[in-house]
């Protein structure tokens, strides 16, 4: 694969079993793009399960859940934003990321901001570790950052995500 496609790669995987952990370049940052959207949804959804918002509540005219469901299913970018300004921020998630004890990962901007910015994958800001990733889906998969209602809903949404014809499935 490396060969093939030469560049820069990160890889970690986690056997959700046995914990044992595999990586290439698991440790240095990589840019996340669009895989953010699932530190959003899981922060906002474990704002819900605390009784501080409402996957009913409207943000700009839209409900949190339609929201929802356009980022995480269509990777709707401007539906990502809606979302982390109504959390407060990147700070915001970066300080619940934080306290959830997710090392690795990073969270400087809105996905506009990102965009807008000049592209360069030496940049820190907006990254994540390989690890740190795998991380942040395990403890979605084995509860521990969810109850079971936002757990399921979260990864229910994950999977019917129908972005990317070359994306790995499961």
């Amino acid at each position: 694969m490396g060969a093939a496609n030469p560049g820069n790669l990160g890889f970690a995987a986690i056997d959700l079993d046995s914990g044992e952990l595999v990586a290439i370049e698991g440790d240095n940052p990589f840019p996340m793009a669009s895989t953010m959207k699932v530190a959003v949804a899981a922060n906002y959804l474990a704002q819900v399960e605390h009784g501080r918002r409402s996957l009913d509540d409207r943000i700009r005219g839209r409900s949190a859940r339609s929201l929802m469901e356009a980022m995480m299913t269509r990777s709707d970018n401007h539906a990502t934003d809606l979302l982390l300004r109504d959390l407060g921020g990147p700070k915001t998630l970066q300080s619940w990321l934080d306290q959830a004890g997710i090392d690795g990962i990073r969270v400087d901007r809105n996905i506009a901001q990102l965009l807008a910015a000049r592209r360069d994958l030496k940049d820190v800001r907006d990254s994540s570790t390989p690890k740190a990733m795998v991380t942040l889906l395990q403890r979605l998969d084995d509860g521990s950052l969810l109850q079971p209602w936002g757990r399921s809903y979260l990864l229910g949404l994950i999977a019917r995500c129908i972005t990317g014809k070359n994306r790995i499935r499961g």
